[in-house]
């Protein structure tokens, strides 16, 4: 009778309480993510809208549009969601693209003229310091008021003259902000219908 009773204590105790530790943690963990998911979707919702006021400053409240979004053949960018200004001012594009880290989001503002008003890049994975050169403020201002790219990569649109730059040693995450902004503009023209 002890064999067995050694054999509970050295074997089956054990798994016992980590079941049992492995159960309340989960527990715990769950009722966490119950009590943040909404706070953490009500600050990632008001980021979004301050960036869009932000983007589009002329526009006074936005609507999210609700027909086809783009996306291209190999699902590399897509569009993630537009919201179209109440007023007409225009829209603010999300665009996703696969970067040197990974996924790339992006806003982009455009104006009812079909201009661009601003970029933001919201979320990526790309390298501090090297790919995230693409994303600052200063590079993207170059993107503010262009209608219209010819190319989907930076470098092949910085052979065009119109003065769409890339960052050296970054074509990546370069090409990966401008295929986003490029997409976005053909979202911009299947809304509109073409019509600039």
């Amino acid at each position: 009778m002890e064999g067995k009773n050694s054999t509970f204590k050295e074997y089956i105790a054990p798994v016992v309480v980590l079941v049992a530790i492995c159960l309340v943690i989960t527990l715990a963990l769950a009722l966490t993510n119950n009590v943040t998911a909404p706070v953490i979707e009500a600050n990632d919702k008001a980021a979004a809208d301050a960036n869009r006021i932000e983007l589009l400053p002329d526009g006074d409240a936005f609507t999210e549009y609700t027909g086809e979004l783009l996306a291209t053949e190999d699902g590399k960018v897509y569009i993630q969601d537009v919201y179209q200004a109440d007023n007409g001012a225009g829209m603010v594009v999300t665009a996703v693209t696969k970067s040197f880290g990974g996924a790339l989001t992006e806003m982009i503002g455009i104006d009812q003229n079909g201009a661009i008003t601003g970029v933001v890049v919201t979320k990526h994975s790309d390298t501090a310091g090297l790919g995230t050169k693409a994303h600052e403020p200063g590079y993207l201002k170059q993107y503010v008021g262009v209608t219209e790219l010819n190319c989907i990569g930076a470098k092949d649109e910085s052979k065009t003259g119109n003065g769409i730059t890339y960052v050296s040693g970054a074509s990546i995450s370069s090409n990966a902000v401008h295929y986003g902004i490029y997409e976005a503009l053909q979202q911009y023209q299947a809304i509109n219908g073409g019509a600039k």
